[in-house]
């Protein structure tokens, strides 16, 4: 017996931040960086809050550290929030939905509606039970994995990307694009999230480059942050793999930007799954849906090309990490990949010498 559900209401299109008048009680958190705090897109969302009491954390910075949430927990716990809204990119969903775990354990209300509202087109978190944090000391990434994490509503509203640039355009996309194969292949795939995650493919497929090129709303933006959330969906009933736990491994230790890691492992881990007949079929079909050879070489020949495309390397070097430094920190990158909660949903067992080996094809 299987299950498939899907929590959040989702409020999707031009002018959906409407929705965020909807949202109950009198004082509302919310959780953002201190970029958006002072790019005026904040004030968007305050605008929807008027008349209620609002306070706002804008401390998160990219891959939350342990300490920043265990500070944000905190002030929730002392505000004592009835809603807490999300706004930004994956780390500000992250940090809010860690923050909401573990202030909740401090003292905070026990009822919090948990409104997430996306500015870029990559994570998906606001579907998902998924939140990623970084312990700076050991340089390792915890993904933590529970359905408490969900929140309540997700709220899409495709002008908060009009000014994404073109550099977060495509680290972000191609992580739609990982996420949503890796869930189409993962051990919990199943006829619901494989719908989910060929729609999110194509449709981050035919719209990232435009996207890319694009500058203030476009129908691409629009049409990946759609992708976003679809991939979102899938994987968070189906799983991931591998390749995000590789990039968990690296990022946290060479502190690379997660889509970028994506980009450049994830054909590397095509052809290591596509060893099994049933990943080799699926990513075939993966390939077919975009107008290429339907085999697993055609898919990963155009993720290259689509890659070099957005100008995203196709090495660690290029990202800064040199050879020497990748060799020397061998061991502990495959322990912290092997110890990821993305791999046990991989369709193919990865031993400690495969994965090193995957490791030194990256340098």
């Amino acid at each position: 017996m299987e299950q498939f559900a899907v929590k959040p209401m989702i409020t999707f299109g031009t002018g959906a931040l409407a929705a965020l008048e909807e949202l109950p009680g009198e004082r509302v958190l919310v959780i953002t960086d201190g970029f958006l705090a002072k790019s005026g897109l904040l004030d968007k969302v305050l605008a929807h809050l008027k008349g209620r009491t609002v306070e706002i954390f804008d401390q998160v910075v990219p891959d939350p550290p342990i300490d920043l949430v265990a500070k944000g927990a905190r002030a929730l716990a002392d505000f004592k929030p009835r809603t807490v809204v999300a706004f930004g990119g994956g780390s500000p969903m992250d940090c809010a939905k860690a923050m909401l775990l573990f202030g909740k354990k401090l003292g905070a209300p026990g009822e919090i509606t948990f409104a997430a509202v996306p500015t870029t087109a990559g994570t998906g978190s606001e579907v998902t039970s998924f939140a990623v944090l970084t312990d700076p000391v050991r340089g390792i990434k915890y993904p933590l994995v529970d359905d408490k994490l969900l929140p309540d509503q997700a709220i899409l509203d495709p002008a908060l990307l009009a000014g994404v640039p073109p550099a977060v355009t495509a680290d972000t996309g191609m992580d739609v694009l990982t996420h949503a194969a890796e869930a189409y292949v993962a051990k919990g795939a199943s006829p619901y999230s494989d719908a989910l995650a060929e729609k999110a493919f194509t449709l981050a497929w035919e719209n990232l480059r435009p996207a890319w090129e694009s500058k203030g709303e476009s129908r691409a933006r629009r049409q990946m942050l759609l992708a976003s959330n679809l991939a979102g969906m899938a994987f968070n009933a189906a799983g991931l793999g591998l390749c995000h736990s590789l990039a968990h491994a690296l990022g946290g230790k060479f502190h690379v930007p997660h889509g970028r890691l994506n980009a450049l492992i994830f054909p590397h881990v095509l052809h290591f799954n596509a060893a099994g007949k049933e990943a080799a079929v699926k990513y075939g079909q993966l390939a077919r849906l975009c107008g290429l050879a339907p085999n697993p070489r055609a898919l990963a020949a155009g993720w290259n090309r689509l890659r070099a495309q957005l100008k995203l390397p196709d090495r660690l070097a290029a990202c800064g990490v040199e050879t020497r430094q990748l060799h020397a920190a061998l061991d502990e990158l495959t322990a912290a990949a092997l110890g990821d909660l993305c791999i046990p949903t991989n369709p193919r067992s990865a031993p400690a010498e495969d994965v090193k080996a995957l490791l030194k094809e990256l340098a």
